[in-house]
């Protein structure tokens, strides 16, 4: 073995020579590029070769002539490019060749190499691998795409690349790419023909393809994208039979939705002109059949996800489709159009108030309205419950008069939201007491995740001795948050003069209830006890702590104390 690579090593001399004699390296570099190859040379040339092996050789001989070819640019030097880069693309050719006769299962392998053949202009390599490749991997329909490509591509070679095709669909009937490329195969030639007679044939062998294509392949998005290919092509006699086909399948959504937005490209689609009315319309004529499209779609297929994308797209439009007015315009009536019918996504509820508002066209009443109209259809909407809180933020008893009614309906996390929302909104007292007899009416769930702000807010709106007071009937009423005792304790603390004795009590209570499950409220009472408290409880509440917290925890609780 170390024979054979010492051959391989002197072969590359030359190559070393003149990248020395050209100053694209100096000695030192040239130095670690030989002991690279030795290295990698070695690597494959052993008894027990790993595919990884091979990729990294490949991979540092690849980087190399990227770095070489950098380097030129560099200096402006074009010499001896045959003695370098052609010598060390002859080189790896052979590694290449070797890596693939090693694993010759591994498809992946075949694709790097002709894409190394076409980018040194090994076309003879690349000719002979491809046949190899579609004997041992013909099984796989992106081989036979990746010959068709290079046929095109490189060689220029339609026809072949045409043949290719054929085989390939001829075992893999149901693969959508080589259609598609077969498709537009078919349409280059007939782009090409220099005779009617010629274009006409490869017209009806495109249609051919498609058709077969449709009947293998039933996905509407197959239909959708030959159809695309058939634009750019513009060919009259195949687009008059793409356009039946796809018209013929209206009883789908996604046809309306396709048909609309070529229609704003400015393919017309003549089988829509008996179908629908745009006299009402005053946008361009583009415009005025996408809405109309869309609007008849929706009556058709009532779905929230096809009005958002309707939306979507018309938010999308550029100025050479229509003005900024004239979209603010289209838009609202869209919006207007999913409201009238229950079509509207919390999402798009929300973007549409945000629009009113800065439109501010709608009076307070008018709005409600709409949000009344709009709760009708969807009693569950937290976002709409959301905004008539906010739009009757001036009647803190109409605000709770909605949040009762919005108790009815909502469950759970919506509800806490809007409850959190009112009392970060109360100013009044008197509407407060009455927030607050709504609370204790309320299911265990939202009642302790609101006990906490409750609290605080009671102490904001009536002072330290409500506060004290509701606190002891929270906590005779468990389960409570740990958020609740820290809640009590620092209002507690941040009195001019705070009550030590209540503070403690208070460090009780937050032990009791959580004093096994977590680390901190200990940590926090020795802390309390340290800084204002009485130091001499510190060991009693240490020894509490130990027995108290779970066994798994224990060691946490010791090295935090120690670090503190």
């Amino acid at each position: 073995m170390a024979e054979l690579v010492n051959q391989r090593i002197e072969a590359t001399i030359n190559e070393l020579e003149q990248m020395r004699r050209t100053e694209l390296y100096d000695d030192e570099e040239l130095r670690e590029i030989a002991r690279k190859r030795k290295e990698f040379e070695y690597r494959i040339q052993r008894r027990l070769k790993e595919k990884d092996d091979y990729v990294q050789y490949i991979a540092y001989e690849l980087a190399l002539l990227e770095d070489i070819t950098y380097r030129r640019k560099q200096i402006k030097m074009h010499e001896k490019l045959k003695d370098i880069e052609y010598a060390i693309a002859k080189r790896l050719n052979k590694v290449f060749k070797q890596f693939i006769m090693r694993y010759q299962d591994d498809v992946e392998i075949y694709f790097e190499y002709i894409k190394f053949c076409k980018a040194v202009k090994f076309d003879f390599a690349a000719a002979a691998i491809i046949g190899q490749m579609l004997q041992i991997h013909g099984d796989k329909p992106k081989t036979w795409l990746l010959a068709s490509l290079y046929e095109t591509k490189v060689k220029n070679s339609i026809e072949t690349s045409r043949s290719f095709l054929l085989k390939g669909i001829h075992r893999h009937p149901e693969s959508e790419e080589l259609y598609r490329n077969l498709f537009e195969v078919e349409l280059k030639l007939a782009f090409s023909a220099e005779t009617d007679d010629e274009k006409d044939k490869c017209i009806k062998r495109a249609e051919v393809v498609w058709r077969n294509g449709v009947k293998n392949i039933p996905d509407l998005k197959f239909l959708f994208q030959i159809c695309d290919i058939a634009l750019t092509y513009d060919n009259e006699t195949v687009m008059k039979s793409l356009k039946e086909e796809i018209w013929s399948k209206r009883d789908n959504k996604d046809v309306w939705s396709y048909i609309a937005m070529k229609e704003l490209q400015g393919f017309h689609w003549e089988q829509i002109d008996d179908t629908i009315d745009t006299n009402h319309l005053n946008f361009s004529k583009e415009l005025n059949n996408f809405v109309v499209l869309h609007e008849k779609a929706l009556e058709q297929f009532p779905d929230e996800k096809l009005c958002t994308e309707y939306i979507h797209k018309l938010l999308g439009l550029n100025d050479s489709i229509c003005t900024d007015l004239q979209k603010i315009a289209v838009v609202k009536r869209a919006w207007e159009h999913g409201h009238a019918n229950g079509l509207l996504t919390n999402d798009m509820y929300s973007f549409g108030f945000t629009f009113l508002r800065l439109e501010d066209e709608l009076t307070t009443d008018e709005f409600m309205q709409i949000l009344d109209t709009a709760l009708v259809k969807n009693p569950k909407s937290r976002v709409l419950w959301e905004e008539k809180l906010l739009l009757s933020k001036d009647n803190e008893n109409k605000m709770l008069s909605i949040l009762q009614d919005a108790d009815k309906t909502l469950r759970g996390e919506d509800l806490i939201y809007l409850w959190n929302f009112m009392l970060d909104n109360i100013k009044s007292n008197v509407v407060f007491r009455s927030c607050y007899k709504k609370f204790q009416a309320c299911e265990n769930a939202i009642a302790l995740s609101l006990k906490p702000k409750l609290l605080q807010k009671l102490y904001e709106h009536n002072g330290l001795k409500t506060a004290r007071e509701v606190y002891e009937n929270f906590v005779r009423t468990p389960p409570t948050q740990k958020e609740l005792h820290k809640v009590m304790i620092n209002i507690e603390l941040a009195q001019e003069k705070p009550s030590l004795k209540h503070a403690r009590k208070y460090y009780e209570c937050l032990v009791h209830h959580h004093g096994s499950d977590h680390v901190d409220v200990w940590l926090e009472y020795i802390s309390f006890e340290t800084n204002m408290g009485n130091v001499s409880a510190i060991a009693s509440i240490h020894r509490r702590a130990i027995a108290q917290l779970k066994k798994d925890i224990v060691d946490d609780f010791i090295k935090a104390q120690a670090i503190t």
